[in-house]
């Protein structure tokens, strides 16, 4: 039995797009198609599957590979680095706050109005303040999303959800988040910055995967079902700044 074999490179055109895709082929019965989280296109086919075949397969599901592209390309470039001083804005919930650091003895965070009210020993130690804003946003994040979650499954019994799944909330590089094939959901803690609409087609988009593990036209039914504005809030994700 052989494995992938890839055997040529090729372009389409689907909707207003020209997609450039991979094509491999393998002992399989069926033809896959996979879009990669750097909104690559790679498609698995028999052996003796005519390109022709392939190519009407890819414009079939022209609307399923065109969002998962956009989905993948959601998350937004890195934001300059921040430098941790006072006048710099951060966000929390989709809103901006201004950071404002004092020196005291007693190191804290509060939101203060518009204002991210950092207490510090030395406002000069900017690592020290980014340790503190770092470890803020991952306690608040754990907070935010478990409430939301817990939420989002009272109100869509038809996720079929008794109890929240086990839920991870940490710095990821280029995703949103994911679903493990043993159900834990895994959040990027970045995502405490979005609106709270956004936050919750994050996680609606997760829980769904517990029900549909991939991303075939089933899941997008699915998640039609369980969130109707989904897209608006999508939509949103590609703007957002962070």
């Amino acid at each position: 039995m052989r494995g992938p074999q890839e055997v040529g490179r090729h372009c389409i055109a689907l909707g207003d797009e020209v997609v450039d895709y991979t094509l491999r082929r393998s002992d399989r019965k069926t033809l896959g198609i996979t879009v990669e989280p750097d909104a690559t296109v790679v498609v698995t086919a028999p052996w003796n599957a005519p390109l022709e075949h392939v190519e009407s397969i890819l414009r079939r599901r022209s609307g399923w590979i065109l969002r998962q592209r956009r989905a993948a390309a959601s998350l937004p470039a890195p934001p300059p680095p921040k430098e941790w001083v006072s006048g710099e804005t951060h966000r929390y919930l989709g809103r901006q706050y201004r950071l404002k650091v004092v020196a005291g003895m007693k190191s804290e965070i509060k939101l203060v109005g518009r204002f991210f009210h950092v207490v510090v020993p030395d406002p000069a130690d900017t690592d020290r303040i980014r340790r503190r804003m770092e470890r803020w946003y991952l306690d608040h994040a754990r907070v935010v999303f478990q409430r939301r979650m817990v939420d989002l499954i009272r109100s869509t019994p038809r996720l079929g959800l008794s109890e929240p799944p086990p839920l991870i909330v940490r710095k990821l590089e280029r995703r949103w988040g994911s679903c493990s094939l043993d159900g834990r959901i895994l959040i990027n803690v970045d995502a405490v910055k979005l609106p709270v609409g956004c936050i919750d087609y994050l996680l609606m988009h997760e829980l769904c995967h517990l029900r549909v593990p991939h991303h075939g036209p089933a899941f997008w039914r699915f998640l039609d079902a369980c969130m109707p504005d989904w897209e608006r809030w999508q939509r949103r994700l590609e703007r957002a700044e962070i």
